[in-house]
Order: structure tokens, then C-alpha cells, then sequence
């Protein structure tokens, strides 16, 4: 016997299709999106939750919110009248590039080529803190152990920043691995190390939780700030937060970014950061580095021997090990005179440092190679 709808049945189905494909465009369309919203003044809560919005952070130097909220309201919370911009949260990253074996060093050649291997019995950063925005540091590692204070997750949100990519620990170890006669000496064996892990094991992360490494940096009242990371876009919030924390006293350190020929990564890009080239054992440009007027200071980046994960050590290359070069200098800077501002450190770094290339500043090497040894005696002088 043939079946048969009845126009009532075929309505239904209708009616129920509608209703299903109507729901699911409502899910499609209330997709939420990670967003920073900056306020006039103070940050309102209050409306990012009226659109639905799940708050992530609420940012201290710059009157801003992190949160996710639905794609549908952003241009709705644009045109708020006490909203001054949204931007979409983004990734950022750390790049490796492949090795030139050198012998292992109980001084790094990098420490020796800035001469801060010469200052060690003057000075070795006691007292400084310097804040590492990155992977993490493996704090049990016998060579960091010493200088480690603390600091936070921001990718597990909570108050263990333990590395578990390596990368953070690397840059670690040239900034404060021990003088205690095993594995190698950083630039600066003496500073108090914060960890401030940002980047996950694949070495990505996201804007919103760099910016709040630098707002918790601020409000730990740090004395450096060295991030190896970076990205090619421009974010306001980021440009915002690292300008609150250099008219704090904060000095910023960043790597100039891996990709020859091409533009300074941010944060190194900003005017308050210290972008920084990485050179070769033989003070050459790297094949790797980013150039630009941007750069400041170039360091020792090509295979650098350095801690790495569990008790090990290890050489990588990049602009990434050229920066914490330039933020051990600073702290060696600031270890024998505390109450130089981030305007003045930058003075005498770019007038001592051993020019290299063109004459005078230029893209490749900025004013030239960091040099800690005449940095110190300018401020001794």
C-alpha cells in the first residue's frame, strides 16, 4: 500500500526544518571570538558581560579587558561610547633555526664576545629583577635553581611556571645560569629570575597573555623585562602596555624576529623596546635575523650553548639567544647603579657598544654589539 503525507504532516516537517536549521545558524552566528577591549577609562565589566562576553583578564596599567565574546556584538561594543578600540586577540611564536656546532663552553662564547665574562668580580646583577616573558624556566635545573624567584602560568593559570618546551630555558640560562664551576656562566649569574610562562610546548601563545605578563610585571615592579617571541602585527594594547611599563622604570629587551630580510617582529618594533640582532662567531649578521631601523643592539645569536631541560644543556640559534645577551648587560647596568632610568641605560648601551658594519647606527646592527664591559665603565667613570 502506497504511503501518503498529508499536507498538515508536510507542513510539520517543514516547520521542525526550519526550527533546526534555524538553531544551528543561531550557533554559527553566536560563535564567540577572542577579542582585547580597551576602554575610555575604566574597564566595564558590566557591558562586555551584557554581550555575553567571558572575561580573561582584567588588565592594571592600561584600562583594557581580555575576554571571548560573541562575533555578532563586536561591532555593537565598538560603537559603545566608552569603548576606544577592540582588537582580535592573536598568536604569537618563537622561531628556531638550524645549528653551527661550536665546542661546549664552560663561558659561552657569546658571554666572552660582550666581555661580560670581565665584569663578573665587579659585578654580577645582584639585586635586579628580570622578568622572562616566555616558555617557562625549568626552575630545578642545578644552574637556574639559584636564581629563580617565582612567577605564573598564564597558559595553565596557575602559579607554576615550569617550561615545557625548552626554549624559556635557554634564554634563561644565558641571562643568570651559575658560577658554581659545572654546565656554563650567564651574562649575569647573580639577577633574580620571574618566570612568566606565556608560550605553550609548541612555543605559541596568544597577545592576551602577553599583555598580561607585562601588566604582572608592572605590578611586581620589575626591573627588566626580556622577551625572545614576537609577531608581525601591530597591536595597540601591547604598544599600550609596554609604554605604561617603560614610564614605570621598566627596561624592555625583545628579539628582533628570524626572518632575513625581513621587518623587526613587535614587540621588538616599539619605540620603548630594545630590538636586538643576532650575529655570528664571527660578528657577522646572521642568516636569520630580521633587520631594520628598528634595531638597536645586536648579541651573539648562533649556536649558543645554554640550559635546556631536565638538567641538560644544549646549542640553538636565533635572535631569540641574541636578546637575553642585552637584557644580562642591563641588569649588570642596574646592579651597580639602581636608579638609572630605562632612557639612560639605553644611552650608554648604544654609546659603548662596538660598532660594527656601516659606521654609526644602522639596520643589520643597530649601534653595534652590546658590550658590557665598557657599558659599566662608563657608569663607573
Amino acid at each position: 500500500m502506497k504511503s501518503t503525507l498529508t499536507p498538515m504532516a508536510v507542513s510539520a516537517f517543514i516547520l521542525i526544518a526550519v526550527i533546526v536549521m534555524s538553531a544551528a545558524a543561531g550557533q554559527i552566528f553566536q560563535k564567540k571570538v577572542p577579542v582585547i577591549i580597551c576602554f575610555q577609562s575604566s574597564p566595564d565589566v558590566v557591558l562586555v558581560e551584557e554581550y555575553g562576553g567571558d572575561i580573561k583578564y582584567q588588565y592594571h596599567a592600561i584600562p583594557a579587558i581580555a575576554a571571548v565574546v560573541p562575533q555578532n556584538s563586536i561591532m555593537s561594543i565598538k560603537a559603545d561610547s566608552g569603548v576606544r578600540y577592540v582588537e582580535l586577540d592573536s598568536e604569537v611564536y618563537i622561531d628556531e633555526e638550524p645549528l653551527l656546532f661550536y665546542p661546549d663552553e664552560k663561558v659561552p662564547w657569546g658571554v666572552c664576545r660582550i666581555e661580560a665574562d670581565r665584569v663578573h668580580d665587579l659585578c654580577c646583577g645582584s639585586g635586579v629583577k628580570v622578568a622572562l616573558i616566555d616558555t617557562g624556566i625549568d626552575y630545578m635545573h642545578p644552574d637556574l635553581a639559584g636564581s629563580y624567584h617565582g612567577g605564573y602560568d598564564f597558559v595553565n593559570s596557575d602559579a607554576d611556571p615550569m617550561d615545557d618546551k625548552g626554549h624559556g630555558t635557554h634564554v634563561a640560562g644565558i641571562i643568570a645560569a651559575a658560577d658554581d664551576g659545572i654546565g656554563v656562566i650567564g651574562v649575569s649569574p647573580g639577577v633574580e629570575l620571574y618566570a612568566l610562562k606565556v608560550l605553550d610546548h609548541q612555543g605559541t601563545g596568544w597577545l592576551s597573555d602577553i599583555n598580561a605578563a607585562i601588566d604582572w610585571a608592572i605590578d611586581n615592579d620589575m626591573d627588566v623585562i626580556s622577551m625572545s617571541l614576537g609577531g608581525s602585527d601591530n597591536f595597540t594594547s601591547m604598544f599600550e602596555l609596554c609604554q605604561a611599563a617603560y614610564d614605570s622604570g621598566i627596561v624592555i629587551v625583545a628579539a628582533a624576529g628570524n626572518s632575513y630580510g625581513g621587518n623587526v617582529s613587535y614587540p621588538a618594533a616599539y619605540d620603548q623596546v630594545i630590538a636586538v640582532s643576532a650575529i655570528s662567531i664571527v660578528n657577522s649578521n646572521t642568516c636569520f635575523s630580521s633587520s631594520g631601523n628598528e634595531i638597536e643592539l645586536c648579541a651573539p645569536g648562533s649556536s649558543i650553548y645554554s640550559t635546556t631541560l631536565e638538567g641538560g644543556y644544549d646549542h640553538r640559534s636565533g635572535t631569540s639567544m641574541a636578546a637575553p645577551h642585552v637584557s644580562g648587560a642591563v641588569a649588570l647596568l642596574l646592579s651597580v647603579n639602581s636608579t638609572l632610568s630605562p632612557v639612560e641605560v639605553r644611552k650608554i648601551l648604544d654609546a659603548t657598544a662596538t660598532d660594527l658594519g656601516d659606521e654609526g647606527k644602522d639596520g643589520l646592527y643597530g649601534y653595534g654589539l652590546v658590550n658590557a664591559n665598557t657599558s659599566l665603565e662608563a657608569v663607573l667613570d
